[in-house]
């Protein structure tokens, strides 16, 4: 019969003075307490237990208590096993790790040795004793610490076993023994020998830590300091899910996505309110200080890759592990970009979430389980419902990934993305719509979406070293439309924002109009998610500058807003019609504008973003635009206030219009279309828009020059200096300080600028 003990019935707790000489009796060769040990002891206790001792010690940051079992002990007990395991290495080297087969059948002799060998009964006799000496209340956490894992050039993900909630002698010693075994598993011998480690260079300790209750009504998670799939460093990115946070790696769930701006702590987005703001500003600091910490032991950047949870019945909040994020931690002295130039549609079959940027394809291929891997090729396309890392040897094979579960921390995420294979999760419904044998093409090019594609697309793909884009005398900014693309679109080579518009973030995240939300009373709706998209963007490209333009819906696009019909009058030609300026001093409208001044006011004040600029639209009249500076000023919007310039009037009178703004956006779709008196929406006039026309190139040279002398700012957001070489140079010859252009022609514009600029210098 087996004996169930708990660790109070193998010795009552003993005094400080006991503990302390049972500490000392063993842990020069069995155990070490992590308060114990630190990153200079990684040969001892592996990576984990060594990074546990170190955060241990960090001032306010807190770690469950717990001791390692050292290298030593393993090594120790491996001794009369180590010419056999060797004799099996030597032959999975000579036949190959990618026959899988045989490292499967290696994997299972090995650990099938170590799992039963007998531990030796002085060291059972010391895991008793330091199992004794845990709270125990609490169960434990036994945990793989290998020699090489957890470090910056190679992370060993989910390599080696951790086992939850042991409570007794019996089963910690049986899990001490298959986290020993685990050092042989398929997965970590393929990896080590992908990645170059000979098996001589790693050993094993194992963590033994008392359980942070998060399944009890508790809350845990990943969080990194940097945007996992951008390299983004302004904001903080954390997972959170209701209970032990496996779950989140194991892909068996979709976690929250928290964002925390790095500069002020501030939580911009937290969509399920599983923990309130305060709890991740909290977690946000403590990731910041083990950040720099880990960057002064490294003697350069690290960011940071964490795992945290809150007990369920005090609310703690417990840092688990932390270790430097693989990918962008990486000495790398560029970035790839990559312009995707699609000649046609195609037909969808899945989406969800991309990770990384790059665009893959092949034969689907779906697998239900590992033991269908033998069926897997080369440059196949790996459909599954969710990866571990016993799929790790498959994963390296393939040309890209698609799973049905999982978020951007899951293992296929993390492994992906450290392998640089393009992979779309948390599709829900890919090995059901993706036919196996079907060629599909997986892109990850496309910003929060990752989509999976019927047959091989006709695309062209360009290759970018961002590191050889040349800085401009005239800045290149950007157009940006979606806070969600805003992450990606901040790592280009980039000035800032030109302009981003309010109605893009109204009609994508709110979709209700800001009067009917006023006449029943739920006006906090519109601004609180008014400033979830402006802060995403400011964030991202902090502290760039970054131009707001106020709302700029003509009259049937606000129509089309929930309870919008009620308040919008039918205008023949909304165009030219109550649009701009014109709304915001109107009494009909100047509530619902005050609410876009009230979010830009919360979101400079209170979140700390002083990049944030704003703009005003279709100002018709130097009236009115004293009037709405009037309105900003009065609702103390303390930002940088630019005027767009899109009507003739704007031109003939940017003396009287300046003296309220402090520059100038040439808007060159509205200008040429205003001054040529066509509708650019019409398909019958439409062959005559054009920004080069003599007469739109006149105006433009004209407000350059006034505001040159004026000493105000000037730039122009279109797409035209991206279309047309001699446009853009034209602007920079008359001297434009910025020119704003979509994502993804930024590169393409810096680069014709710069030549540009040479031509002329």
């Amino acid at each position: 019969m087996q004996c169930l003990l708990r660790r109070t019935d193998i010795l009552p707790l003993a005094t400080t003075e006991h503990k302390e000489s049972i500490v000392s009796a063993t842990q020069s060769t069995h155990i070490r307490w992590l308060e114990d040990v630190g990153l200079n002891d990684l040969g001892l206790v592996g990576g984990k237990n060594a990074s546990l001792g170190e955060l241990i010690k960090l001032e306010g940051i807190k770690v469950p208590n717990g001791f390692t079992i050292t290298t030593h002990a393993f090594k120790h007990f491996m001794e009369p096993l180590k010419e056999k395991v060797s004799a099996y290495v030597t032959k999975l080297k000579a036949d190959g790790y990618r026959d899988m087969v045989l490292l499967d059948a290696t994997a299972r002799e090995i650990r099938s040795l170590i799992e039963n060998l007998p531990f030796e009964r002085t060291f059972e006799a010391d895991i008793a004793q330091a199992f004794s000496h845990l709270d125990p209340k609490h169960n434990v956490a036994v945990r793989s610490s290998a020699t090489a894992e957890d470090l910056p050039e190679a992370s060993f993900a989910g390599q080696q076993d951790t086992f939850l909630n042991v409570s007794t002698l019996v089963d910690l010693l049986d899990k001490i023994k298959k986290c020993f075994s685990s050092l042989y598993t398929a997965r970590a011998m393929s990896y080590r020998h992908e990645i170059d480690f000979s098996e001589e260079q790693v050993s094993l300790s194992v963590g033994v830590q008392e359980m942070v209750r998060a399944d009890w009504n508790g809350v845990s998670g990943v969080m990194f300091t940097i945007d996992t799939e951008t390299g983004n460093e302004n904001l903080i990115l954390i997972t959170p899910h209701k209970g032990l946070g496996e779950v989140i790696v194991q892909g068996e769930v979709k976690p929250d996505e928290v964002y925390v701006l790095r500069h002020s702590l501030q939580v911009i987005q937290n969509p399920l309110r599983l923990l309130d703001d305060t709890h991740y500003s909290e977690l946000a600091k403590q990731a910041l200080a083990i950040e720099s910490h880990y960057g002064k032991v490294y003697g350069r950047r690290v960011y940071m890759d964490i795992e945290w949870a809150q007990d369920g019945e005090t609310k703690e909040l417990f840092i688990l592990q932390a270790r430097p994020e693989t990918i962008h931690s990486r000495a790398i002295s560029h970035k790839r970009y990559y312009f995707v130039d699609k000649k046609e549609d195609f037909d969808v079959l899945a989406q969800g979430r991309p990770v990384g940027m790059k665009i893959g394809h092949g034969v689907a291929t779906t697998l239900k389980d590992i033991t269908q891997m033998d069926s897997f090729e080369n440059g196949q396309v790996l459909v599954t419902t969710m990866t571990n890392p016993d799929w790790e040897p498959i994963m390296k094979k393939a040309s890209a990934i698609v799973t049905d579960q999982g978020g951007r921390t899951c293992h296929a995420a993390i492994v992906a993305r450290e392998m640089d294979v393009p992979c779309v999760v948390g599709t829900e419904t890919g090995t059901h719509a993706i036919p196996p044998g079907t060629e599909i093409t997986v892109s990850c090019v496309e910003g929060e979406q990752g989509t999976v594609f019927r047959g091989l697309p006709g695309y062209d793909v360009e290759e970018i070293n961002l590191g050889e884009v040349p800085q401009t005398r005239t800045h290149i900014m950007l157009n940006v439309a979606s806070p969600e693309k805003a992450l990606a679109s901040a790592c280009l080579p980039q000035d800032g924002v030109g302009l981003a518009r309010l109605e893009f973030i109204i009609a994508s995240h709110i979709g209700q109009h800001p009067l009917y939300l006023l006449k029943i009373g739920k006006e906090d709706v519109f601004v609180e998610k008014l400033i979830a998209g402006i802060s995403r963007i400011a964030g991202a490209f902090y502290p760039k500058p970054v131009i707001f333009r106020f709302s700029d819906f003509k009259s049937n696009e606000y129509a089309n807003l929930t309870g919008g019909s009620a308040f919008e009058p039918k205008e023949e030609n909304p165009m030219i019609g109550w649009r701009g300026a014109s709304r915001y001093y109107d009494e009909r409208y100047r509530e619902a504008f005050k609410l876009e001044c009230h979010a830009m006011r919360k979101v400079i004040d209170e979140f700390g973003l002083d990049n944030v600029n704003v703009m005003v639209p279709f100002v018709r009249t130097p009236y009115e635009a004293e009037k709405v500076r009037g309105i900003i000023d009065d609702e103390r919007v303390k930002a940088g206030v630019y005027m767009m310039c899109e009507i003739p009037s704007n031109v003939i009178l940017a003396k009287d219009f300046l003296p309220f703004f402090d520059g100038y956006s040439i808007g060159s779709n509205d200008l040429t279309q205003t001054t040529l008196g066509l509708d650019r929406d019409s398909s019958l006039v439409s062959h005559l828009f054009d920004e080069r026309n003599d007469a739109v190139k006149t105006l433009i040279a004209r407000v350059i020059e006034t505001c040159k002398e004026m000493g105000k700012k000037v730039g122009l957001c279109g797409q035209g200096p991206s279309d047309y070489p001699d446009f853009a140079e034209f602007l920079v010859k008359c001297g434009i300080d910025s020119i704003s252009v979509t994502p993804d022609v930024a590169v393409k514009t810096r680069l014709l600028v710069a030549k540009v600029e040479a031509g002329i210098s």
